[in-house]
């Protein structure tokens, strides 16, 4: 076999025994952490196996290491694609890898500039407006002309000696709105300059940008393309897009309980722990909080003939929901209501799970019924809707008795906690549809015509 440079984890060269088992735990869950980012689901357990199965091979071979992680990290053949990038650019020479460095560094610095800039300008009365970083690049990304605008209002506004401080939280309204309309008509230039959260590291999150990267062939089209015109050789990609963005989703579910400096439960463990260097007196006391309850999600996608052509979304969105969360019902209906939870937790490919579900269903390109499918989902699955049960419907809202569906939407929402909504249906079709507007009033609302509409409303309800 071929000898490759040395490679240990994290890129640096070494040998394999002049590598501390310290070091190599460390890089290994560094890499998960770099692959968890990108919606692939590790265990602890196989992280484990991962550092079990590094032990016996040669780290000075490249190619031993990345099958050794590969077949004890990688479950899925959607999978494959993210972490082959992700293997090459956190197992870089370091030359690649300062190279990556200096792009991170440079990408942070225009961030910080434009920030800037927009704190500068955004001012009333010697305070700052309350906005966020993502509003204040858009600020920073728009046209002069545009920016000039703003300039000249927020300038006469300032002038008005008439306005006070409290005239400051209408003002903000006004200059969020106009930042939003430009967000979603910028849409395309925005997406490779708004920031994503941090992994809590530098040089990871600079390696997450150089992957990224590596998609980026194609991908801010594939982003904006609307669904259902998506080619087919691109689906495999666009599955991608979708576990990563449903990996958001599940950051939304937090662990029982959280370190707090507030004092609400005593940490008997940590205080222990913390307090040894002292003999056993407790003179550190550590403290926890309980966190919110981790919530049930139930997800209902309609499958009807409306929505025939959005239903490799559909199908997709199932699959990259249920290979991430482990709480999860699903159901599909048309007009009638079908559980599919089965299909999904049996660990089949993407094809194979399909295949079996459409031959085995009898709800698909039938026609809509949303108010028989909801008092079916009440009536035959009220145990799985709680008050910590948060529903997720895929649907263009087009149905039959609307107002039957109505009632029934209405009910289902008094008995979970909330209920979200991502409508296929184009967002410039809203105003004239009855049922999207009777609905927009009972649950919350997101356009999801395309790829780029479902991740803004993902980063949106993951805060």
């Amino acid at each position: 076999m071929k000898k490759n440079s040395g490679v240990s984890p994290g890129g640096g060269a070494g040998s394999d025994r002049g590598i501390l088992p310290s070091l190599i735990e460390v890089n290994v869950l560094r890499f998960a952490r770099l692959l968890r980012s990108g919606g692939i689901k590790i265990s602890s357990s196989e992280l484990i196996d991962a550092l079990n199965a590094l032990t016996k091979v040669s780290l000075l071979e490249k190619n031993e290491l990345k099958i050794a992680l590969q077949a004890t990290l990688i479950k899925r053949a959607s999978d494959l694609s993210f972490f082959n990038k992700s293997f090459e650019a956190f197992f870089a020479s370091p030359e690649i890898r300062l190279e990556q460095q200096k792009k991170y560094h440079f990408k942070q610095e225009n961030l910080a500039r434009d920030k800037k800039e927009a704190e500068q300008v955004f001012t009333f009365r010697g305070e700052k407006l309350d906005l966020t970083d993502e509003e204040k690049i858009v600020y920073a990304s728009l046209p002069d002309k545009e920016k000039c605008r703003m300039q000249d209002f927020l300038s006469m506004t300032e002038g008005r000696g008439t306005l006070d401080k409290s005239f400051r939280p209408f003002l903000e309204s006004i200059v969020k709105g106009r930042l939003s309309f430009w967000y979603k008509n910028m849409a395309k230039e925005l997406d490779e300059k708004l920031p994503r959260p941090s992994l809590g590291d530098r040089e990871l999150d600079a390696i997450r940008d150089a992957v990224e990267a590596g998609f980026g062939s194609g991908g801010r089209d594939l982003l904006h393309e609307d669904m259902h015109k998506i080619a087919r050789e691109d689906l495999p990609r666009a599955m991608e897009l979708i576990r990563r963005m449903a990996r958001l989703l599940v950051n939304k579910i937090s662990r029982r309980y959280r370190y707090s400096k507030k004092r609400k439960k005593l940490d008997i463990r940590r205080t222990i722990r913390d307090n040894l260097q002292y003999g056993g007196a407790l003179f550190k006391l550590r403290y926890k909080s309980r966190r919110q309850q981790k919530p049930q999600l139930v997800l209902i996608c309609d499958v009807s003939g409306s929505m025939i052509r959005y239903t490799s979304f559909v199908l997709q969105f199932i699959y990259g929901l249920n290979s991430v969360v482990q709480q999860i019902e699903s159901f599909i209906f048309s007009d009638r209501l079908e559980k599919v939870t089965a299909h999904f937790q049996r660990g089949k490919s993407f094809e194979a799970t399909i295949s079996e579900l459409v031959a085995g269903s009898a709800s698909w390109g039938g026609g809509t019924y949303l108010h028989r499918s909801l008092a079916s989902l009440i009536n035959r699955y009220g145990q799985e809707l709680k008050k910590n049960t948060i529903v997720i419907i895929v649907s263009d809202t087009k149905t039959v008795r609307h107002r039957d569906a109505v009632q029934e939407l209405s009910k289902l929402k008094s008995k979970v906690k909330e209920i979200i909504w991502f409508n296929t249906l184009p967002r410039q079709e809203w105003e004239d549809s009855v049922t999207v507007k009777t609905f927009s009033q009972i649950v919350e609302m997101h356009p999801c015509n395309t790829l780029s509409d479902l991740q803004k409303a993902l980063y949106k309800l993951t805060g």
